[in-house]
């Protein structure tokens, strides 16, 4: 699927239920949902260890692939 990153954001912290850390990287894009007529507001949660934050493109167009539990698996640049 391609998808053009309008935003990001890096989240680190601690949860306040839990107590566990947590490390992403968040983009936000346009993209299909059920039940939305048109295009909806997406999220895309990224591992900062496998996609450096600084490296991701806001308005560049990305090729993304998830496995079938639906984690990215393959997040690269088009062209």
């Amino acid at each position: 699927m391609k998808i053009k990153v309008l935003g990001k954001a890096h989240r680190v912290g601690v949860a306040k239920r839990t107590g566990n850390p947590y490390n992403f990287n968040q983009l936000h894009y346009l993209g299909k949902e059920n039940g939305v007529e048109g295009q909806a507001a997406c999220t895309l949660n990224l591992d900062p260890g496998m996609y450096d934050f600084a490296n991701i493109a806001i308005g560049k167009e990305y090729n993304v692939e998830f496995n079938q539990r639906g984690y990215v698996v393959e997040f690269t640049p088009v062209g």
